[in-house]
């Protein structure tokens, strides 16, 4: 069969998921191609293409567009099969009852999805597959019948890189994505994780690793395939403990694949040991969280159960070693103050952060603080209506049309104030209380570009591809910090 995977961009990081989809359904006889919507050209590609099947995988947010792009599809094809997963989907399979999807996948999709194209190129039933909701097993109130979840991920076939790599901007861009692990055992109030772990608990892992020798064979293929001068590791997080598998992979990986790399840790779980193996295979930067410097805020609202001593420390002993950090950092939280997020900047400031994102909180479907906020009357539960990024103004009612534009005034701002701490008065006394977001959006966009490429993820780019990729990232940034304009031109109704 033909399959035709449809994504609302590409942005500079892989989309692992459909590429693992696209590897699953080739290892089965399929051909894949993809659809980006943001080219306006979704009409064009079904009728060049001629898909059996039109598949979306839709984060919260995103999934609006892939409503409207499943009716262009279904506009032009009544026969062609279309079937929707991912978070938004696992959670809200409702979704089967009110568009005309004509399957749905919740939760993990590695075993369910060979089975359903099984049935319908032999034109099977659908309708007892674990994982997958159509109108006819759909229960209303009743939790979808899943496998358990994957404890083995070394039988999985490498990513389809080439889906993307070959058709777009990911390509010619030297970074590459790459996940060893799925899951994380912590309760976060604001993350997709913990609800997931909810969603299957009692059935299965809470989480799966590769063995490092499967890791490396992968890395060493797209490394000999692909021009790669970086690795992200992906994983929620990289290494849980110090222990055989860190020792193997910081033995192997310098010498097997050679590459600088950056990953994900909490700050509860590193320690000098941890990060000096990490440091010997070649970690040139890391990513740990902060979320709030107000102790309240941190522990009591958002569940991160963690001390400012202990990021300070762990920050610290990065500072020690050289090795750049990146931290996350939630601002406008249901029930917290502007005082409070200029507390959670003095303490990035504190850690000595090298560069830091200061998101506003969106409340994602199901996570315990969505539905605090929705408790608290601060959001009325329109998940139709949020922008697919997080940083933009805060959804939440809570907070007058004056505290959104301080909130996001400092949110553009405070990764400036990282980078040149002097300006930290100047910005919290007076600058985030003028009118001038989009000047504030220039500052925030210049400083990020050169901290991303001097300093977190270091690479060499050509002149030419310097000017295109600046370009490119400013418009996905832009598009990321205004109001969201949803225009059907996008889906190629013109």
């Amino acid at each position: 069969m033909k399959i035709l995977f449809i994504i609302k961009d590409v942005e500079y990081i892989d989309p692992m998921g459909i590429m693992l989809l696209s590897a699953l359904a080739k290892r089965q006889g399929h051909s894949t191609a993809i659809s980006v919507l943001a080219k306006r050209d979704l009409r064009d590609k079904v009728r060049e293409f001629r898909p059996d099947v039109a598949a979306f995988s839709a984060k919260t947010g995103e999934h609006k567009y892939y409503i409207a792009a499943n009716e262009v599809v279904k506009s032009i094809g009544k026969d062609i099969f279309t079937v929707i997963g991912g978070p938004h989907a696992t959670f809200f399979p409702e979704m089967i009852e009110r568009f005309p999807f004509d399957a749905l996948c919740a939760g993990e999709g590695d075993d369910a999805w060979p089975e359903l194209l099984n049935a319908i190129e032999n034109k099977g039933s659908i309708d007892g597959i674990p994982n997958v909701v159509t109108k006819a097993n759909f229960v209303k109130g009743t939790p979808p019948v899943c496998r358990p979840r994957r404890a083995q991920l070394d039988d999985l076939p490498f990513l389809d890189r080439g889906l993307f790599y070959e058709t777009t901007r990911l390509g010619r861009f030297p970074m590459r994505s790459f996940m060893a692990s799925r899951g994380c055992p912590y309760k976060c109030a604001y993350c997709f994780n913990h609800k997931y772990n909810t969603f299957y608990k009692g059935n299965g892992t809470l989480g799966a690793r590769m063995s490092v020798e499967r890791a490396l064979a992968e890395l060493k293929d797209l490394k000999r395939r692909w021009p790669t001068q970086f690795i992200k590791f992906y994983d929620d997080i990289f290494v849980m403990k110090d222990g055989e598998w860190l020792d193997e992979f910081s033995e192997r990986y310098p010498r097997e694949i050679g590459l600088p790399f950056h990953c994900l840790m909490r700050a509860n779980l590193l320690t000098e040991p941890i990060l000096l193996k990490l440091k010997k295979a070649g970690l040139a930067s890391l990513s740990m969280s902060i979320e709030s410097g107000s102790d309240r805020v941190r522990n009591e609202v958002l569940k991160r159960n963690m001390t400012k001593e202990t990021m300070l420390e762990a920050f610290g002993l990065c500072a020690r070693h050289g090795v750049p950090t990146f931290s996350n950092t939630i601002f406008a939280a249901p029930g917290s103050s502007l005082s409070e997020d200029i507390e959670s900047l003095d303490l990035n400031l504190k850690c000595k952060v090298t560069f830091g994102e200061f998101p506003l909180f969106f409340p994602y479907p199901e996570t315990e603080l969505a539905n605090y906020a929705i408790a608290q009357g601060a959001f009325d539960g329109n998940f139709d209506k949020l922008h697919m990024s997080y940083q933009s103004t805060s959804p939440l009612t809570c907070f007058t049309e004056k505290e959104k534009l301080l909130q996001r005034n400092l949110s553009l701002l405070s990764t400036v104030c990282l980078w040149a701490p002097w300006t930290r008065n100047v910005v919290v006394n007076g600058l985030i209380k003028l009118p001038f977001t989009r000047a504030y959006f220039i500052a925030y966009y210049l400083v990020k570009a050169f901290l991303i490429k001097e300093k977190i993820y270091p690479m060499r780019f050509s002149l030419a591809d310097t000017a295109r990729g600046v370009y490119e990232s400013f418009v996905l940034e832009r598009f990321k910090h205004t109001e969201e304009v949803f225009s059907k031109e996008e889906l190629g109704k013109t």
